[in-house]
């Protein structure tokens, strides 16, 4: 922490002549009594600093079918995530292992590495903590901002006041140090995942038997609900994603992917949505809800996934 200095400036006091020369000398004495009360409480203000250090940071991939994740621990704190899920954009969580109880506003800065002579620190911007063991979330454009000054070598910091009285300053810092490393494996897990040119503000998923189009009783009244929602007053359009499962041919896969989409767009239209609020996409076999080869995961990937967004 650097140090911090108090000023107290001289303050000449004019003693009317009744007055005895004790009052005098007491005048600097007060003065020096709250110069040393102020000195205490900035000696009292700390910060406390968590980061990993060279040898321990780490930055791991963790790999699944519908997520990649790239994970950094933060020795005392808890961990940083880089987070892509199917069909949804990256995004940056902070998660706390002592959750905290009230929210916080923090600065988030960008330190150079002491091999950058000359480099400065970078104002990221401000970011509102709240409680819970997960206190930031940040969407894609503020995650990118953060995952390019790590790969650049800086090392990003939140800074804000501890949880408990707000007297000492907090600093959680994200270490660059194999960060870099761990970038391809990252990239080409999220390579498999479904990608979407837009953010899903609400999704729902519906099921087909084995070559099939056709539309369940279930199906149906989750379509049902879906139309009866939009058709009293939603302003958002409708995206389908029609799935196969693995077996068979794959271009086959594709075309039975698309009359499933196809199907679930033709009764949505039935039931009072607009056909121009509806976009269709297919993937075949791609993308697999579950990656296991047996019944159940052959069912859990025969499916047309509704996604809600803007305009």
């Amino acid at each position: 922490m650097s140090q911090q200095r108090c000023q107290v400036r001289d303050s000449r006091y004019v003693v009317p002549a009744s007055r005895t020369g004790t009052m005098k000398t007491m005048i600097p004495f007060r003065l020096s009594l709250a110069a040393l009360m102020l000195l205490s409480t900035a000696a009292g203000a700390a910060t406390q600093h968590y980061q990993a250090t060279l040898e321990s940071s780490r930055w791991q991939v963790e790999a699944a079918h519908d997520h990649c994740a790239l994970v950094h621990e933060i020795p005392r704190f808890g961990r940083a995530r880089f987070e892509q899920r199917s069909g949804r954009r990256l995004q940056f969580i902070l998660q706390a292992d002592l959750a905290p109880v009230d929210g916080r506003e923090a600065r988030i800065v960008s330190v150079p590495p002491q091999w950058k002579y000359g480099s400065s620190e970078r104002e990221l911007g401000q970011v509102r903590l709240v409680q819970g063991k997960t206190p930031l979330r940040m969407p894609r454009q503020q995650a990118l901002r953060l995952y390019y000054e790590l790969e650049q070598g800086m090392a990003p910091a939140f800074l804000y006041q501890d949880w408990a009285d707000g007297r000492d300053r907090m600093e959680v810092r994200l270490s660059p140090v194999r960060f870099r490393e761990a970038l391809p494996d990252f990239v080409a897990c999220t390579r498999k995942l479904v990608y979407l040119d837009f953010e899903p503000v609400g999704e729902k998923t519906v099921y087909f038997t084995t070559d099939s189009a056709r539309l369940s009783r279930a199906t149906r009244r989750v379509l049902e609900k879906l139309a009866r929602d939009y058709r009293s007053g939603s302003r958002l359009r409708i995206v389908l994603g029609g799935h196969a499962d693995a077996r068979g041919d794959e271009d086959y896969n594709l075309a039975l992917s698309k009359r499933r989409a196809t199907r679930v767009a033709r009764y949505l239209v039935s039931r009072g949505v607009p056909r121009k609020a509806i976009e269709s996409r297919f993937f075949g076999e791609t993308f697999p809800a579950d990656p296991d080869d047996d019944p159940e995961a052959w069912a859990r990937n025969r499916r047309v996934t509704v996604w809600l967004a803007e305009k």
